[in-house]
């Protein structure tokens, strides 16, 4: 046993050289992309430079957070779910004691969670914390939609299987959102990754990193309807193979109190477009220091078109005609408090 831990140490520290070599790297080393399998064009690379610039940070930061999921990925493929929650927990610095005391009980809540840095490792460990004092799931698209979530499913299989686990996974159907209600009413605790939009139908553009992101309301949506708290949490790089989650300010998503009770459609979905914008503010604060770590980064970066600033001057005009030709309230945060104002009068 003190050879094998004098070993691992060792590993450890070799490894730990090797990632922060791979940090420092301010190129492209397309011989590094291939052993990593990013199949990355030279739009993607310009993407690269593009979000290093505009953060000030090295190419090797990205490298660096790819090799390490793939040292993370394989020792996942090898182990048993004892071993997968140790080596989740030996990556993590988090103090969840801080956090445990903002939870009331019987309230439910919902935990937004943006696809940023080791955000599998943060799920498995959020759901191990808290299983143990309250029920808590998993909400992700259907392997079927998404081949990627398939990880979900197979370490959710591993860590969580047992019947008389309060630990769960939910797909994002129908079934799946109308559990996820149910429970949250009941006091559950719910993780969600909905930090991007695969139907531009149902997107909402806010401002982010500089630029559009399209965005749905989903996370918000089901905290209002539900009455559950809504708290941001992103996984943070604190080192090689080290990293920590930091929760956010719980962020309203319910209606005026002497509003809540009309079935008003537009004032709904200016209350979750309000509170999906202080959700994102809160990442972008920390997605700031480094884009890159970002899972959505390449094709965010891709774009030229900076989200729209208009002069206070001009603000209620520009109202004025997209009201006149788009009721459904795609618009800034400002155009949507106008909406907000001509419903309450």
């Amino acid at each position: 046993m003190h050879i094998e831990r004098l070993t691992l140490h060792g590993l450890y520290a070799v490894l730990r050289l090797g990632l922060l070599a791979v940090e420092r790297m301010t190129q492209p080393n397309k011989t590094l992309e291939a052993w990593l399998e990013l199949p990355l064009t030279d739009i993607d690379r310009a993407s690269l430079r593009s979000a290093c610039g505009e953060s000030r940070t090295r190419m090797g930061g990205y490298y660096r957070l790819y090799a390490e999921k793939k040292l993370i990925s394989s020792a996942l493929r090898r182990s048993d779910g004892a071993s997968l929650l140790r080596l989740a927990r030996s990556l993590d610095t988090t103090d969840y004691s801080e956090f445990s005391f903002r939870l009331q009980d019987g309230q439910g809540v919902v935990i937004a969670l943006p696809h940023y840095g080791h955000y599998v490792v943060t799920a498995i460990n959020l759901m191990e914390h808290f299983r143990e004092r309250r029920d808590i799931y998993m909400l992700y698209g259907s392997p079927e939609h998404h081949p990627g979530n398939a990880l979900f499913d197979a370490l959710s299989g591993i860590l969580f299987g047992d019947a008389t686990c309060r630990a769960k996974r939910l797909h994002a159907d129908s079934r799946g959102l109308a559990t996820a209600v149910r429970a949250l009413k009941a006091g559950a605790t719910l993780i969600t990754m909905r930090d991007v939009c695969p139907d531009e139908q149902h997107a909402y553009v806010i401002p982010f990193l500089k630029r559009q992101l399209e965005i749905p309301l989903g996370t918000a949506s089901l905290a209002r309807r539900s009455g559950a708290s809504l708290i941001p949490a992103i996984s943070r790089h604190e080192g090689p193979l080290r990293f920590s989650t930091l929760f956010g300010k719980g962020v309203s998503t319910g209606l005026p109190a002497d509003r809540a009770d009309r079935a008003d459609r537009a004032l709904a979905q200016a209350s979750d477009y309000g509170a999906t914008l202080k959700m994102f503010e809160f990442f972008e604060t920390i997605m700031a220091e480094n884009p890159t770590h970002w899972q959505y980064a390449l094709g965010h970066y891709a774009s030229r078109s900076p989200f729209p600033v208009m002069d206070p001057s001009d603000v209620e005009p520009t109202w004025r005609c997209i009201r006149d030709v788009n009721p459904i309230l795609r618009a800034p945060p400002v155009a949507i408090e106008l909406a907000c104002q001509e419903q309450c009068q």
